[in-house]
């Protein structure tokens, strides 16, 4: 038997990724958001809704559904620092090897590329497809969240974190520009005038 905290409970699988949005987007600016924040420092996070929006080349498996942008700093850094994330969501029956590229596939955008799935934390029925799952994203440097009840953000697993990956600048501009909403741009814009000068 998997060992799981009793207050789990029963696992909520939903039918639709669009019903795991508006959880994920919680859990990133709660408990995603602890885990990043510097030890002595501050961190703000911008969270979008990007599955809509392909890279303007097109191209397959260039649309995260959701993705963040990270401003962090430590608090005798001399300037802040600031990171892409992107999120491929999946239900229970959606998840495939094929999921673990698609959210690999992002990396071309974003610094940390993970796939989130919504899943029963114990993994003794399905153990074989799970450890599939979870050694491909390890070998390619691809985080993996799951979700044993989106309506519960303390069931919220990050199960591996990702590697970050080297993004150029003009590519991460671009996403921003073109991914997030005008609103959430000026947002990123203040928080990094906020970060960046003086000390916190």
């Amino acid at each position: 038997m998997c060992d799981i905290p009793q207050h789990y409970g029963v696992p909520l699988l939903m039918q639709q990724e669009h019903d795991l949005y508006q959880p994920l987007g919680q859990f990133l600016h709660q408990g995603f958001h602890e885990f990043h924040k510097p030890k002595n420092g501050n961190l703000y996070l911008e969270v979008a809704q990007t599955y809509a929006a392909a890279a303007p080349d097109g191209g397959m498996w260039t649309r995260p559904d959701l993705a963040a942008v990270s401003i962090s700093r430590s608090k005798f850094a001399t300037t802040a620092e600031m990171q892409l994330f992107g999120f491929e969501v999946k239900t229970m029956a959606g998840c495939r090897l094929q999921s673990v590229h698609e959210a690999l596939a992002h990396s071309r955008f974003v610094n940390f590329a993970y796939l989130v799935w919504n899943r029963p934390a114990c993994v003794c029925r399905d153990r074989d497809f799970y450890d599939t799952i979870r050694k491909n994203c390890e070998a390619y440097g691809v985080g993996l969240i799951t979700v044993h009840n989106p309506n519960d953000l303390s069931t919220f697993q990050i199960r591996l974190k990702a590697q970050r990956k080297i993004v150029a600048d003009d590519v991460i501009d671009e996403f921003i520009s073109t991914r997030f909403s005008a609103a959430e741009q000026d947002r990123i814009v203040a928080a990094l005038a906020r970060f960046c000068p003086g000390p916190l």
